[in-house]
């Protein structure tokens, strides 16, 4: 299983700090969806896709992600508390 990175809108993936490669073979294995999830955080990126992809080439997941705004995130906060 690889899960990588990808730019939906260019269709490029994540190889690395500030490097976007075309091929999936050569973006950076990020290993699990919550390390994926959390790179994508931490690099603020604004839309991307996560992309899980096992030894059969013809089974792929995608997830996609939209970095949700900071008022939006803010105003849940106080509902999961209380929950």
């Amino acid at each position: 299983m690889r899960v990588m990175l990808r730019h939906p809108g260019i269709g490029l993936y994540y190889a690395g700090r500030k490097h976007w490669v075309g091929n999936a073979s050569s973006a950076l294995d990020l290993e699990s969806v919550e390390h994926a999830k959390e790179l994508s955080r931490d690099e603020a990126f604004e839309e991307m896709e996560i992309i899980v992809t096992y030894d059969d080439p013809s089974c792929e997941m995608v997830l996609p992600l939209a970095r949700r705004p900071r008022m939006e995130a803010a105003a849940e906060e106080p509902q999961r508390a209380a929950g």
